[in-house]
């Protein structure tokens, strides 16, 4: 807590005090000091009363005064007639109209923060003991404000340093997370060079250390070629999943539904030798959406959707709007994906199709374009009855008016 923030509660809660003192118990002057603990003084910080409203900044010592004496002691006082009280016969006292006063520490859990002065009843009469006990009451009304009001501050800059440390450890979190994806992918690679290089290696051994008939040398270079053209599918691949993921060009806004026409495009060929049916069921009110790859996506998923229908199918694709996103949906009536390797499937290099067909990067690619949007990619499957990938784009990512 701040002393800016302290001196704001206090004029704003004490001086409210003050205000209702003043009316309840008739008196001509009220005051509030202030504790200063650097400089051990009291100040003088408001008066309600017009007589004495050119005292406000006095500065007093703790230890000096009335005031000062309270806020040694931390007791409250009560005098009926200064004159003949013995605590004060020694000190005069000629700022006050009547001889009458009371003085109430503001004591909260922080300490002492206040000293109230409630001085010159109305009717000139000296203050009761029931006033002295309002007064007192309201003293310790403040302070409980005044503390809860401390607390509630403190709780929210309490809460600020929670959010800033949570915030924190989910920064590390992303970048152990980013690390640890890159050992994969870099495990991944390292596996799937290998598998093709060894065989490039042995074939190309045998052809050095051995004297062979030609069309076994030449069945051989065949088989280093097949390797080969294994290690350049991967590293293109590999290069397109980097461009991908590191392209920030992001200045055209394009119609989804336009996107995933020009994503069928690569496939009439299959469609039409396949037997695949495409049945869409598009909305027509869609805003446009900033791209990030999305053909790319989407070409990926229609894809696997071919793939996993063989002997021909259908293939349902729809498009709305719900609960602030763009839903996106590939529903296939393929052969469906077995429960062990649907956790799988976002793995890079993961992947359940022969060698040669796939080296497993086209849904970590859609997932990590996805991710791009801070949207989701939900799959729902069964085996024997097909697959659904339902892809969730956020509204923000939309230009207004577009």
């Amino acid at each position: 807590m701040t002393k800016v923030a302290l001196s704001e509660l206090h004029k704003n809660i004490l001086n409210d005090t003050l205000s209702q003192l003043k009316q309840i118990l008739a008196a001509e002057s009220v005051s509030l000091f202030l504790v200063d603990k650097d400089q051990h003084e009291l100040i003088l910080n408001s008066v309600f009363d017009e007589h004495k409203a050119q005292f406000k900044g006095l500065r007093q010592r703790i230890g000096e005064g009335v005031a000062g004496s309270v806020a040694t002691k931390g007791e409250a006082i009560l005098v009926k007639d200064i004159k003949t009280d013995p605590r004060f016969l020694k000190e005069r006292f000629r700022h006050y109209h009547t001889n009458s006063f009371i003085c109430v520490p503001i004591v909260t859990r922080e300490g002492l923060i206040g000293i109230i002065n409630i001085s010159d009843k109305q009717t000139g009469e000296p203050f009761s003991e029931s006033d002295f006990g309002v007064a007192c009451l309201f003293a310790q009304m403040a302070s409980h404000i005044v503390d809860n009001e401390i607390s509630i501050i403190s709780l929210k800059e309490e809460n600020e340093i929670l959010r800033q440390e949570k915030a924190q450890i989910k920064q590390e979190r992303a970048f152990l997370e980013k690390f640890a994806s890159v050992g994969k992918l870099a495990g991944g690679i390292v596996h799937e060079i290998n598998n093709p290089l060894d065989a490039v290696m042995r074939y190309t051994n045998l052809l050095i250390e051995r004297d062979m008939d030609p069309s076994v040398a030449k069945e051989y270079l065949n088989e280093i070629k097949v390797g080969l053209t294994r290690i350049v599918k991967i590293t293109r691949s590999l290069l397109e999943f980097s461009q991908q993921l590191n392209d920030n060009r992001y200045q055209e806004y394009g119609n989804v539904n336009d996107i995933i026409e020009e994503a069928l495009s690569l496939f009439r060929h299959t469609v039409f030798l396949g037997h695949i049916k495409i049945e869409k069921n598009y909305s027509d009110l869609l805003p446009k959406v900033v791209d990030k790859g999305l053909c790319r996506v989407f070409s990926n998923l229609i894809k696997n959707a071919f793939d996993s229908m063989p002997n021909g199918g259908t293939l349902r694709i729809m498009t709305k709007q719900v609960d602030g996103h763009i839903a996106v949906s590939f529903k296939d009536s393929g052969c469906g994906i077995a429960d062990d390797v649907r956790d799988k499937i976002f793995t890079p290099f993961f992947t359940t199709k022969p060698i040669g067909h796939g080296i497993g990067l086209g849904l970590p690619i859609c997932f990590e374009v996805i991710q791009r949007y801070e949207g989701k990619i939900d799959v729902e499957t069964q085996v024997g009855e097909g697959t659904e990938f339902k892809v969730y784009l956020p509204l923000k990512y939309t230009p207004v008016g577009k």
